[in-house]
């Protein structure tokens, strides 16, 4: 009886795990700006957009100087300076500029629990750590399925090539008619035709 009781408590709190779990799953609320940036900034999201966008226009700006350089060989260092104001007076936009369109996407695809958990995952230390080492582990990913692919792709080439050289020796060979054989009722007709004659 006491057997019973403890399994079907462990069934029950089963039950209610799971309930919850889908509870949580399928709860429709969308998250709230707010939440949706902080899910942002917790994870980087913010900080890596603005990175982006300033390393762009810090290339725009160095491609436009090296052209004007190339056009004008003689310019002069004032020259070269007011050209830098020309882009240091009208900055690329940012991330706030960007972030409506970038938050009506995750209120879309996910729900306020949902940003919750990642929040809550990514502001503590195991997520911090996460969110640190990934661009090493890409990196190194990177570096060694480069290195593993090109040894498959040399293999499969390799054999490819064997196996169409092998395909073109057969089709090189010089083809032979068939003979005809003869099939087994025809010399049985032939041995009946044979006696009766």
């Amino acid at each position: 009886m006491g057997r019973r009781l403890g399994v079907l408590a462990l069934l029950f709190t089963m039950m209610c795990g799971a309930g919850l779990a889908q509870g949580i799953a399928l709860d429709p609320t969308p998250p709230s700006r707010a939440q949706v940036l902080a899910f942002m900034t917790a994870m980087g999201v913010q900080q890596n957009v603005d990175r982006s966008l300033k390393n762009a226009q810090a290339k725009v700006k160095s491609t436009a100087r090296a052209s004007y350089k190339k056009a004008n060989p003689d310019a002069d260092e004032a020259s070269l300076k007011k050209l830098d104001q020309v882009f240091d007076s009208t900055p690329l936009f940012g991330f706030e500029e960007i972030s409506e369109t970038i938050v009506s996407v995750y209120q879309k695809n996910l729900s306020a629990s949902d940003v919750q958990a990642g929040i809550d995952f990514y502001t503590s230390e195991a997520g911090k750590r996460l969110l640190e080492k990934i661009p090493l582990i890409i990196r190194q990913s990177n570096e060694s399925s480069t290195q593993m692919v090109q040894q498959k792709l040399e293999a499969y080439s390799d054999e490819i090539t064997r196996k169409l050289e092998a395909f073109q020796a057969e089709m090189e060979k010089p083809r032979t008619a068939p003979t005809l054989k003869p099939k087994a009722g025809d010399n049985d007709s032939k041995t009946t035709d044979q006696k009766s004659k």
